[in-house]
């Protein structure tokens, strides 16, 4: 499969494969503390950036996904709805949201390639991650993004290891949480070793009714051969079938702190007919796959060629019923495009005795299938200086629809994969609320040289030049006419650093990056004229401070982002995104992050972020300029502390983290907030005494997340203008919006048995 991935020139690597390089990691066995249980490595980039590494993930809750393992690192605000790890998940980042940040998984860029959202299927299986890094504020000049304004994260997978070795992991905890996780490591046999695992995760809504299923496998095989040759294959596949979890209004939640879809469908006592969906409809099918393949070949003493090939497929959708269930009658306006005659009335379903007929499951759907290749040459011109050149290309082809699938008596769904059962019209057309096929091929050249100044100072200057297409098919459907729509974005990205050693312990750095995002998908369907939507530039400016001794570590970061076209993102009741134009905006702030060792086996970490997200415009809004000049961003907290007390004798381990969470908004008026909270979290650890020619080693873990049952409103799920209505000149006014919340989870406890043998 791989060969043909090759041949067929479908890939890409970036910054997050490279990193792999330095990652050989196999089964860890802790023999005593490091700094902050691994949470603050010594970087080296003149820029700012933070890694969580494979101790610190070890002594983590056993769930959770990649991106939240990052939620104690500086610069970063994420929220999720449970700590499963497989439902959905917010986080904010110096201001950006996580729509505006590029995120890659082995190399591969796993944003949505329409609207660049993030979803927790996509960021493989955590027990086989052996660092999640970010870059806070730069998109790397290689990374393979076109949706990233500013900041990069990047997840990397465990290397196999060169012995044979089996490891398994049984996770037990609340809400009847069940994790089996079992790796197989085959050694390594003339060059090539590899690993493939297996993992099912269940659970319950730790609020309202429904459940959680994920299945997980994992393949990775590196051969090395010669001298600094070698191949890297992975194959990450997933599939769930989730029920979503409901958002809440400030209203709704102050009225019950466990708001959450209808538990049982309602029916109208006069007619019968189902008249208000339940949970059973709100639902979050998902499978997909992902494929890379990357080569690197040692050319000569002073060139190395980087070829990474790679392969995204995902399809699924959600749906979120939060009143009455999608409705379709013979009077449904088709704006011409079916003919709905087959159908009854309104009246005629509600007398036909049938309680679900004309009432349907209306799943926002998409299918995406993405090849691409990213190659670079990096070639030692001397001992001064070292240049990298390099060239991405991607062809990403997304179907997003949106058909009437029928529903059971109980109101539950008939085909919850929307394969089967669908809505046609009379002549047998298959009946669409939505109809896109969207094409985005994608360019990008760069060129970067690193010059070693001085045995001290380092600089880096770069540019690179993007190119992104939007080929949109609007389709037939109950809302559109068929057209076809067409829009273009180019720009050249240039980039600067400085580092400066100034001895063994202290060094300084300066970084300056123009960063870009295209505008969604789905600016070539939304009315108006979203689709003369310029693209989102981006300036970004770091200054740091980085301090490291073998028992402390410190860093300190001044950052300035200057933003053209903020672009915000939203959603509707319907889950679906939707896209709000701030104007230009400023963010501005500083981040800490101080980590150390303590007598007795004890260790400390700590982070600070302080952020001002300043919104520079009034937004002309309903005919209406509303006052969002001065205003923070939306979701972006001005404050975020976290302070973790870790211990590690290499026998026992334990930490205590409590993290706090400023105030966010939920418009960009600034009339609505939600309050500033702080929980706490603690992870115990016992490995036990084993028989080394039997077992490696085993280790009983015990997590508990927000330890006293804090109730709390966790962070923004749908951003609006303005909250409060504003009236301008005559009868013009923006009338008041109703942003929604993602509710904090209660108290959770969680047991892991772990082995390798």
């Amino acid at each position: 499969m791989f060969s043909m991935l090759l041949v067929a020139g479908c890939g890409s690597w970036t910054a997050s494969s490279l990193a792999q390089d330095s990652v050989d990691i196999g089964e860890l066995e802790v023999t005593g503390q490091s700094l902050g249980n691994g949470q603050m490595v010594q970087e080296e980039a003149a820029k700012s950036r933070s890694t969580v590494t494979r101790e610190a993930l070890e002594k983590m809750s056993p769930t959770g996904n990649g991106i939240d393992k990052l939620k104690y690192t500086p610069g970063l605000n994420v929220s999720s709805d449970d700590s499963s790890g497989l439902s959905g998940f917010n986080f904010s980042m110096r201001g950006m949201q996580s729509d505006q940040v590029g995120v890659t998984m082995d190399g591969i860029p796993i944003n949505d390639s329409g609207n660049y959202a993030l979803y927790p299927n996509l960021l493989g299986d955590p027990d086989n991650l052996a660092e999640v890094f970010a870059t806070q504020g730069s998109a790397e000049i290689d990374g393979p993004h076109i949706g990233s304004s500013g900041g990069n994260i990047g997840l990397v997978s465990m290397r196999p290891t060169k012995d044979f070795g089996v490891a398994f992991k049984q996770t037990l905890g609340s809400n009847n949480l069940q994790k089996t996780f079992v790796r197989l490591n085959t050694g390594e046999y003339m060059g090539l070793s590899n690993y493939i695992s297996v993992s099912k995760t269940q659970s319950d809504k730790w609020k309202g009714k429904g459940e959680l299923d994920a299945e997980k496998v994992e393949l990775n095989s590196l051969y090395k051969f010669g001298e600094g040759n070698s191949l890297n294959a992975i194959i990450k596949y997933h599939k769930q079938e989730n029920n979503r979890y409901a958002t809440a209004s400030l209203a709704q939640y102050r009225s019950n702190h466990q708001y959450e879809f209808a538990e049982t469908p309602v029916y109208n006592a006069n007619t019968g007919k189902l008249s208000t969906a339940s949970y059973k409809t709100s639902v979050n099918p998902f499978e997909n796959v992902t494929a890379s393949l990357t080569g690197r070949f040692q050319l000569r003493d002073d060139l190395q060629l980087t070829v990474a090939p790679y392969y995204y497929w995902a399809n699924g959708g959600s749906y979120s019923a939060y009143g009455s269930p999608a409705t379709l009658y013979s009077t449904t306006n088709s704006s011409g495009n079916y003919d709905l005659s087959n159908l009854n009335t309104s009246a005629g379903y509600n007398a036909d005795g049938d309680p679900v007929s004309g009432r349907y499951y209306r799943p926002s759907w998409t299918e995406t299938w993405r090849p691409g290749i990213n190659s670079k040459l990096t070639w030692a011109l001397n001992d001064d200086h070292s240049l990298d050149i390099g060239y991405w290309y991607e062809r990403a082809r997304q179907r997003q629809t949106q058909p009437f699938i029928s529903l059971k008596a109980d109101g539950s769904p008939t085909d919850i994969w929307a394969d089967s059962n669908a809505a046609v019209d009379a002549n047998g057309v298959k009946i669409q609320g939505r109809n896109y096929f969207t094409v985005t091929p994608v360019h990008k050249l760069f060129i970067q040289d690193t010059w070693y100044a001085t045995a001290d100072l380092t600089l880096t200057g770069g540019l690179a030049y993007e190119y992104s297409e939007r080929d949109g098919n609007m389709k037939a459907s109950l809302y559109d006419t068929p057209e076809k729509r067409n829009a273009t974005y180019h720009e050249f990205l240039p980039n600067f650093s400085a580092k400066y050693q100034l001895d063994t312990e202290n060094s300084v750095f300066y970084n300056l990056t123009r960063n870009m995002r295209t505008p969604p998908n789905y600016v070539l369907y939304n009315a108006g004229d979203s689709i003369s939507l310029d693209p989102e530039l981006s300036w970004n400016n770091e200054l740091g401070w980085r301090y490291a001794s073998d028992s402390m570590a410190l860093s300190a970061t001044l950052f300035y982002l200057q933003f053209e076209n903020r672009q915000i993102s939203s959603r509707n009741q319907d889950g679906d995104y939707e896209m709000l134009n701030a104007g230009k905006v400023e963010n501005k702030g500083l981040e800490l992050e101080f980590s150390g060792l303590l007598p007795h086996d004890f260790n400390y970490y700590a982070s600070y972020t302080y952020t001002e997200a300043e919104q520079q415009e009034d937004i002309l809004y309903y005919g209406v300029y509303v006052p969002t000049k001065g205003k923070q961003v939306a979701s972006v907290p001005k404050n975020l502390f976290n302070l973790s007390l870790g211990y590690d004798n290499g026998r026992w381990y334990g930490n205590v983290i409590g993290k706090f969470v400023d105030n966010q908004y939920g418009d960009l008026t600034n009339d609505q907030s939600i309050p500033h909270y702080t929980v706490v979290d603690m992870n115990v650890g016992y490995r036990l005494p084993v028989n080394k020619n039997y077992l490696q080693s085993a280790t009983v873990r015990l997590s508990m997340n927000n330890v006293f049952n804090r109730e709390y409103l966790a962070g923004v799920n749908t951003v609006v203008v303005n909250s409060a209505r504003y009236n301008g000149t005559g009868s013009t006014y923006a009338g008041a919006q109703t942003p929604y919340y993602t509710i904090g989870e209660e108290q959770t406890v969680a047991v892991t048995f772990e082995a390798n043998f």
